[in-house]
């Protein structure tokens, strides 16, 4: 006599097994702390000690849940960057901070070649891609918005440092403007 095993039985067991070894790969992840983090200053901190869940709520209309955060060098740069999830995923929030990699070049520099390049190369590009910097005033040592209509990022230079911030959810670009600033406000008192 021969005993078969139930085709659904193998299913349920192999999906057991591949769940069971995924939950035990996940990146960790950061909760949300209500209290202001601390930031030593140094090159490679993390993007995610600039901001806190309550700054995240105040302009987002919820705190973040989770941080990602992820770290690389690039161009004698070190490039920091914190994607804050909020339970409305549309609603997150990422901030970037780009600062000098040790032996590496300034990042006003960057900034120059990004904001400052000569004035043809720039008509070129934004005659190509439809959209120029918009300077924004009275934050950190200048400031620009770059976007469309759909989605853009705040970037602020202060000292010898810049930031990306950019967040999700609705509203137009002058709302996304205002409440990247205010997030860039809290992001700045830390830097």
């Amino acid at each position: 006599m021969r005993h078969r095993i139930c085709p659904p039985f193998i299913f349920l067991f192999v999906l057991a097994v591949f769940t069971t070894a995924c939950s035990k790969t996940k990146s960790p992840t950061v909760t949300a702390s209500p209290t202001p983090p601390v930031t030593s200053g140094t090159p490679g901190d993390s993007a995610c000690k600039l901001l806190t869940a309550d700054e995240a709520q105040a302009v987002q209309g919820e705190p973040f849940k989770n941080t990602k955060p992820s770290e690389r060098v690039a161009a004698g740069l070190i490039v920091s960057q914190c994607y804050f999830e909020t339970p409305t995923p549309v609603n997150s929030i990422v901030v970037t901070v780009t600062r000098k990699a040790e032996g590496g070049r300034d990042p006003s520099d960057s900034w120059r070649e990004i904001f400052h390049r000569e004035e043809a190369a720039r008509k070129k590009e934004e005659d190509d891609e439809g959209k120029k910097p918009l300077e924004v005033a009275g934050l950190g040592d200048e400031a620009f918005w770059t976007g469309t209509r759909i989605g853009g990022a705040l970037y602020v230079l202060k000292g010898n440092c810049y930031v990306r911030v950019s967040v999700g959810g609705a509203g137009d670009q002058q709302q996304k403007i205002e409440k990247s600033k205010k997030l860039a406000e809290s992001v700045l008192k830390r830097l």
